[in-house]
């Protein structure tokens, strides 16, 4: 009943419940396991999937010449199994909606994926079995070089807003648009409670008005990952964004912008957003085709370690690990290695050691000799990282593990010295007026051991001269 020896051995495995058949690709080609012929294979393939137990992936990339295509979608249809399911060509005219029973009564589909040019009248059926069928244990979406455009995406994005629950969606190459990124931030703000992690909207005409308007949409998900690849974005589109990096509930990990002609104009809103961002740690472009160039990479040597001061050092970008491409073979070397400074424990102290030879302790004068204390347990903290980080320092920069150690305790007496020398005043005056305190206690202590020796001799005499009253109160204290 098969039209090759193959699609044979793949039904005779559904029928059987093979639980090692997972996975099954429906090709024109021997790319697949299950090859498309004239015969009756698709329909046949159908009615095994509906009884199966054990298939959980099917990827469809031909749906063949025959005439059994409906067979095949009813069959699809009886199956539970089934959690990842990948549309890679339009099913010869078959409407999508004829799919609704397989999502209304799948409860496993966690992963829907489409890789075909779908026209709008298609976009429109897969818009209506998603908000018919509301598929609650779907997680990851995929529309991947369909060529939507603004009108398509639009249809699709407003039936995803009974869908939360997502947690990827995937729509580069798309051509969204402006009215795409509308309907896709308005969806995002009506998410309540969103699982979103992952958003791809590489290569979808996104220009600086369109990236505005999704970054009001996405401040409220806890998006992980954003790609932004192959778009019209330029500075202004970047700063924008500046509320949604700076917002504490920002959780974005990875940014990538590669191939947007930003400029170093870009550069200088990426590191000005990413001031106090506690979040990122990859930030993705190429810089000859960004345009960036000294002016831009100084701003971001400046916002992982801003040298002119050290509260301006201890509060620069101590998150972010990489910038550049994925391996930052353009990314210049001081660059670099004030990122790999961010993954070694406590970069802020190795930043202010590396930038600040000089400690200035004049500013700390104000609190007097109180912070002394302070700064020598700072020194002891330096000394305990230095001793955490020595396997990656050592690995990566031995001779320089060495020379930051023999400098630690020169340093840090060059700062007790600063303090006795900026003080020295103070110090003289410490110590005169503890000597006043001690003097004071005596004298208190004298004055009393007066009075009690003057109530045992009855009183202190109104006329000091008066001899006689001064025999009869030592008289009576004999006695007693």
């Amino acid at each position: 009943i098969t039209s090759c020896n193959g699609n044979a051995e793949i039904l005779r495995r559904l029928r059987n419940q093979y639980t090692s058949l997972y996975d099954i690709s429906i090709t024109d080609d021997d790319w697949g396991n299950f090859v498309v012929g004239e015969d009756e294979d698709l329909g046949w393939l159908g009615y095994f999937i509906g009884k199966s137990k054990c298939v959980n992936e099917l990827t469809i990339y031909s749906s063949g010449e025959g005439e059994n295509i409906e067979a095949f979608i009813e069959g699809i249809n009886r199956n539970q199994s089934i959690n990842s399911l990948h549309i890679g060509t339009d099913l010869r005219g078959v409407s999508f909606r004829n799919l609704r029973p397989f999502f209304r009564n799948n409860n496993n589909l966690y992963q829907l994926e489409f890789n075909f040019e779908v026209g709008l009248e298609c976009a429109e059926s897969i818009a209506f079995v998603l908000d018919e069928n509301r598929c609650q244990s779907l997680e990851s979406l995929r529309f991947e070089d369909c060529n939507l455009g603004e009108d398509g995406f639009a249809v699709i994005a407003t039936a995803l807003r009974t869908y939360p629950e997502l947690e990827e969606l995937h729509l580069q190459h798309n051509n969204i648009g402006l009215m795409g990124c509308t309907a896709l931030a308005d969806t995002l703000r009506g998410w309540e409670a969103s699982n979103l992690k992952h958003l791809d909207l590489d290569g979808n005409g996104i220009d600086d008005q369109g990236l505005q308007t999704l970054a009001a949409g996405i401040t409220n998900t806890k998006l992980e990952e954003l790609y932004l690849s192959d778009n019209l974005i330029t500075g202004a589109g970047l700063r924008s964004m500046s509320d949604y990096f700076q917002s504490e509930s920002c959780c974005l990990k990875t940014l990538n912008v590669l191939r947007n002609d930003f400029g170093d104009e870009g550069a200088v809103a990426l590191a000005d957003i990413l001031m106090g961002n506690k979040s990122l740690t990859s930030l993705h472009f190429i810089s000859h085709q960004s345009g960036i160039t000294n002016p831009g990479w100084a701003a971001f040597s400046k916002l992982l370690c801003d040298p002119s001061s050290i509260k301006s050092t201890y509060h620069s970008n101590h998150i972010i690990t990489t910038i550049g491409e994925y391996d930052m073979p353009r990314t210049p070397l001081n660059i670099r290695r004030y990122l790999e400074l961010n993954e070694y424990p406590h970069p802020a102290i190795h930043k202010i050691l590396k930038s600040h030879p000089d400690l200035d302790m004049e500013p700390f004068f104000q609190w007097k000799l109180k912070l002394l204390p302070v700064v020598i347990n700072w020194f002891e903290n330096c000394r305990s990282s230095m001793l955490a980080s020595s396997g990656m320092m050592h690995a990566n920069y031995p001779q320089e593990e060495s020379t930051q150690r023999q400098n630690l305790q020169s340093r840090e007496l060059s700062a007790l010295y600063k303090f006795v020398r900026g003080m020295p005043a103070l110090t003289v005056i410490s110590y005169w007026q503890q000597q006043v305190i001690n003097i004071q206690a005596r004298r208190r202590r004298l004055d009393v051991e007066e009075e009690t020796a003057w109530v045992r001799l009855g009183g202190r005499p109104r006329d000091e001269g008066n001899v006689e009253f001064i025999q009869i109160g030592t008289k009576r204290m004999r006695q007693e």
